[in-house]
């Protein structure tokens, strides 16, 4: 899904009308920087304008949405982390917090969610806002009352205040779940100890694919090319090691570990392998269906 869909443009101009009525969100008359040659918004400082290049700016008055950032608490809390207590990222806490106290949230872009139903003719909603509406409708299909949004710690401190009336709807609520990067570039270079294991197309696909992603989430910086042998190694002895039976305490151990953001089963064998388990179970169902 993304902030263009029907679906999604809908539930955010919901979401912007029931934070207007609470006053979270406002129209008002604000001056900013606008490119003089295309009339795009453009930031402070004399940067080139993003969609014409030209440096030639002026300051236009005119009707934006506008958010106030809450007073009564931080821009990120525990509760909008998906994490344990031993993995809150305080950092991001603090640094998230660095933003003026008014953001514009209507900007002049090519596509978006069009804000003219709002009288806001020729805006539409700032895309750091737009893409938090997209996962909450993505719950919302799904019935879910969570979403959990994988993310950077870098992307997470660049959205959070624009999406902080824009994380809870209607009894869904989002939350981010920040991971680290992966050196996929670099996973040619495990061909030798691919051949070494035979491992077949079916294992690698679910090392690269569903192994590392899951890792990005227990390292949360970046994960070096030098480690991927030893991540591989560990991903083949709980793949070996799967069950033929699955334990079901164990996966309900994990699954309760999941739900509270601990990821520390990720890295321990046995609790891998009882998923890997799971996995082959479900699939063979969907075959079955």
């Amino acid at each position: 899904m993304t902030d263009t869909d029907a679906e999604v443009a809908g539930l955010a101009l919901e979401m912007i009308e029931s934070n207007l009525r609470a006053g979270t969100l406002t129209i008002s008359r604000e001056t900013v920087p606008t490119c003089r040659a295309c009339g795009h918004m453009t930031g402070t400082g004399g940067h080139p304008c993003n969609a014409c290049g030209s440096t030639d700016a002026l300051d236009r008055t005119g009707l934006y949405l506008v958010a106030e950032v809450a007073e009564d608490r931080p821009v990120l809390d525990r509760s909008d982390i998906h994490a344990s207590h031993r993995q809150q990222p305080k950092h991001l806490q603090n640094i998230a917090s660095n933003v003026a106290e008014r953001l514009i949230l209507s900007r002049t872009r090519d596509h978006g969610i069009d804000l003219s139903p709002l009288g806001l003719d020729g805006l539409v909603l700032d895309p750091r806002a737009g893409i938090h509406a997209a996962v909450l409708a993505a719950a919302r299909r799904h019935e879910a009352d969570t979403a959990v949004m994988t993310i950077t710690e870098n992307a997470a401190n660049h959205i959070a205040a624009h999406g902080q009336h824009f994380r809870e709807h209607n009894g869904i609520r989002l939350q981010y779940a920040l991971h680290g990067h992966l050196p996929y570039d670099h996973t040619a270079s495990l061909q030798p100890l691919y051949e070494a294991y035979r491992a077949t197309q079916a294992v690698k696909d679910g090392f690269e694919a569903w192994f590392l992603p899951l890792f990005s989430l227990r390292t949360k910086a970046v994960t070096r090319p030098d480690q991927l042998p030893a991540l591989f190694k560990h991903y083949m002895r709980a793949h070996l090691g799967k069950p033929v039976a699955l334990d079901e305490a164990a996966f309900e151990a994990v699954q309760r570990a999941a739900s509270a953001g601990d990821t520390e089963w990720i890295t321990n064998k046995q609790a891998l392998a009882n998923v890997m388990a799971a996995r082959e179970i479900a699939r063979a169902a969907t075959v079955e269906i």
